[in-house]
């Protein structure tokens, strides 16, 4: 922390600094995951699949694990304004820049006779996502298939890694689950909305944070005096809601170490480091770089990655642990001084984490046939991913679904598993679109075409082997 005294001259020191506000985005453009319009309530039964997956996970939980500690020495012009932290940066085992993000498809000569009968059996709500596929390949990574039937899959751009938004909190919820069932956490210990609160900067979740807590007291599951919820509510704060407040918590509890180790044990070798949110919008825009634009920043970062691991830890830590430092933030923030959308776009579509649709498709199979360390973690994690099962049209069709959604400034993805009544395996869909433009962005936004499109594969037999087929040129 700084010293006794300096801090109000600090922040005077900021505000005579500062450059001109930037534009203010849209609501749309500024959060993440919006979940689907038949999204309803919090979880779900798990499936009776037996497993099949071989897991050889690493220790999940480690809070005391030594790890390389965020440097005292400033590495760029904001970390002379940020206190000193001996939390490991972010980027402990995986890289922070992804590698191979060009993607491997860039035009299509889709079979026209084929082409047609996609269009006529495709519901109309899902026909813009399929338009934009076939008009700009290289922005969409599609992975789709039936497990044990992985050759006929559809395979778009399957090994190129890109932002993952929301979906990346899979892995918290992984590391989650396996701490619990290792007894490392206990469920049934109670966290205070305080300390929650202290996790969240507004304006940047669509008020998911708000929502869930008033969910939770719907519920009578919120206690009084103080408010507090149990600790095994966070996670559903998070994947029912993508709540990144209740993320950032579990994120900081686990420990940057702990997370990253969990992608690794579930062989995501296309993974880059999953940093707070929290951290991820400081590092956007905050009060503690006077003279520097956003822009000029955020390329700092992709020049130096070392000095972005480093300074999305310093800023978050400051920001959840210094009530000061918080409070001014959050001025700063209502002040119309946000990061512009372009510059959310630039830097949500870098320094966000990445993976491959690819890689995230066989962790949802996975999970989906119960295939984490232990029998407990498997159905923790199905009962949490599961949540959309209590939607009556879901229960109709399928015994088991899971879900998780993603969204930051024209990024919008869709991870799914599901067992259609009957079935003993399960088919998988990835989908994954960035660059969007922002007027299609917004309006995907509200009408979900991107999951109307990966709902209707995941519902339909034959809607696999027919947008494959379609996708494979004429001979």
């Amino acid at each position: 922390m700084w010293p006794n005294g300096s801090k109000l001259a600090l922040w005077m020191i900021f505000l005579l600094g500062l450059l001109a506000a930037c534009e203010r985005p849209s609501a749309a453009e500024t959060t993440l995951a919006q979940l689907p319009a038949n999204a309803v309530a919090n979880s779900a039964a798990t499936g009776s699949a037996t497993p099949t997956l071989a897991s050889t996970v690493v220790p999940i939980f480690a809070p005391t694990a030594t790890a390389t500690a965020v440097p005292a020495t400033p590495t760029t012009a904001a970390t002379q304004f940020l206190p000193a932290t001996n939390l490991p940066a972010c980027g402990q085992l995986l890289p922070i820049l992804p590698q191979n993000n060009a993607p491997s498809v860039t035009s299509l000569s889709p079979n026209p006779e084929l082409l047609t009968a996609v269009s006529t059996s495709l519901p109309e709500a899902a026909r813009p996502a399929w338009e934009y596929l076939l008009e700009n390949p290289g922005s969409v990574g599609l992975v789709a298939y039936r497990v044990g039937d992985e050759t006929n899959g559809i395979y778009h751009n399957a090994d190129v890694q890109m932002p993952l938004a929301s979906v990346v909190k899979i892995i918290h919820l992984v590391a989650y689950v396996e701490a619990v069932a290792a007894g490392q956490l206990d469920p049934t210990s109670y966290v205070t909305v305080g300390t929650l609160d202290s996790y969240y900067l507004p304006g940047y979740d669509l008020g998911s944070h708000s929502r869930a807590l008033a969910e939770l007291e719907a519920a009578s599951l919120l206690l009084p005096s103080p408010d507090r919820v149990r600790l095994e509510d966070v996670p559903w704060m998070m994947i029912r809601y993508s709540a990144n407040a209740a993320t950032d918590y579990l994120h900081m509890l686990l420990g940057q170490t702990a997370l990253e180790a969990t992608a690794v044990s579930l062989n995501l070798t296309q993974q880059t480091a999953p940093c707070t949110f929290l951290g991820q919008f400081l590092a956007m825009s905050n009060q503690s770089r006077p003279g520097q634009s956003d822009r000029a920043a955020i390329q700092a970062y992709l020049d130096n990655p070392t000095s972005y691991g480093t300074e999305v830890v310093q800023l978050a830590e400051a920001y959840t642990s210094d009530p000061d430092f918080r409070e001014a933030e959050q001025t700063w923030h209502e002040e119309e001084r946000r990061p512009s959308s372009q510059d959310q776009r630039f830097f949500s579509h870098n320094l966000n984490a990445h993976g491959t649709p690819r890689e995230y498709a066989a962790l949802m199979a996975r999970i989906a046939q119960n295939g984490l360390s232990n029998p407990e973690s498997s159905f923790q994690a199905r009962r949490y991913l599961e949540w959309p099962m209590i939607f009556p049209a879901n229960q109709e069709r399928f015994s088991n679904l899971g879900y998780k959604n993603g969204s930051m400034p024209g990024i919008l993805n869709t991870a799914y598993y599901a067992y259609p009544i009957g079935e003993v395996t399960p088919t998988v869909v990835i989908l994954f679109f960035r660059d969007l433009p922002g007027e299609t962005y917004r309006t995907w936004r509200n009408t979900l075409a991107h999951d109307e499109l990966a709902r209707w594969l995941l519902d339909n037999p034959a809607a696999v082997s027919l947008l494959r087929t379609a996708l494979t040129p004429s001979s």
